[in-house]
């Protein structure tokens, strides 16, 4: 087979002519322009590389202290302080520890020097009569203020007794328990020491002001009525008490079974009238039943007294 004429002949190639390029080639780049070019790529993805590390690891310096900073006062504290909740987790669990004396003091030593700064002294803090024993089944924070160097928490505690013919109650009591805060963690600073109870059993609530007698029998009865209609899901007689419209309802909690209903009480003016009624009631399991006060709203209008609201606790 013969070559075209006029191109020269290439060896080992089927289509010389295709090797030739119609188009004249680029001019080469300058080698400072590639340069530049690699070194703004390295930039880029080292910027996106930063980010990246910095949105998946937390800030170690944690949230940043926004509050005004009070001389001589924790809320001065570094913004690394720990929260509320980890301060009255370390409390609680103390006092506990505290509170709990048994026959093996040598490990309640070594329980409690895992929560305490050093140089807390807690021997002898806590004395048990011979052959008792001493623990705790409640221990709840309840609240917390701020001193100089760490924070005072108060935890109440309800204490039984141990001895061989059973148990015996000790009573519940409060503590405060000062704590010391720091950036490396949070420890007791030294003896917890008792305090009042936050108890309100001494507090007197306004009475409402006295309904009349014959509007205060109407609103007992409409509310026991209210309730039974509730119980027994009568959207009739809902609907009746209500005015001609069934009142909002709230009914018992899921699972809770009604045994009894006990006669209304009035608990709000004329102004406010309001009731309350108790339902004996079984929870989902067990056979112990217990007195559920549910709450029912009153108005008192053109039609008489009316069900505006029924509160059993539950779901809405």
């Amino acid at each position: 087979m013969r070559e075209p004429s006029g191109a020269p002949a290439s060896r080992g190639v089927l289509f010389p002519e295709l090797l030739a390029s119609s188009e004249p080639a680029p001019p080469a780049r300058p080698r400072g322009a590639r340069l530049l070019k690699a070194l703004a790529r390295v930039l880029l993805w080292s910027l996106i590389t930063v980010g990246a590390f910095r949105g998946l690891v937390p800030d170690r310096a944690g949230p940043a202290h926004t509050g005004p900073a009070t001389s001589g006062s924790a809320s001065a504290l570094s913004a690394e302080a720990p929260a509320q909740h980890q301060v009255e987790a370390v409390a609680a669990a103390f006092l506990r520890e505290y509170l709990t004396v048994g026959e093996d003091r040598a490990a309640r030593a070594q329980r409690l020097g895992q929560l305490t700064v050093r140089g807390v002294d807690l021997r002898r803090s806590v004395s048990v009569p011979t052959g008792a024993a001493q623990y705790t089944d409640l221990v709840v924070p309840a609240g917390s203020r701020s001193v100089v160097g760490g924070v005072e928490v108060t935890v109440v505690a309800h204490v039984l007794q141990v001895r061989s013919d059973g148990y015996r109650d000790g009573g519940t009591l409060a503590f405060v328990v000062p704590l010391a805060v720091r950036r490396e963690g949070i420890g007791v600073a030294g003896r917890p020491r008792p305090t009042t109870v936050p108890f309100g059993s001494r507090l007197s609530l306004p009475r409402p002001r006295a309904v009349l007698p014959s509007m205060s029998q109407v609103a007992r009865r409409v509310a026991h009525q209210a309730v039974v209609a509730l119980v027994t899901s009568d959207k009739a007689a809902l609907a009746r008490l209500g005015g001609g419209r069934a009142p909002s309802t709230r009914p018992l909690p899921s699972g809770w079974r009604a045994v009894s209903i006990g006669p209304a009480e009035v608990t709000g003016p004329a102004g406010a009238l309001a009731a309350q009624v108790p339902v004996r009631a079984r929870p989902p399991t067990g056979p112990v039943s217990y007195s559920v006060p549910v709450r029912v709203q009153l108005k008192v209008g053109p039609q008489g007294v009316t069900v505006q609201r029924i509160d059993g606790g539950g779901s809405p």
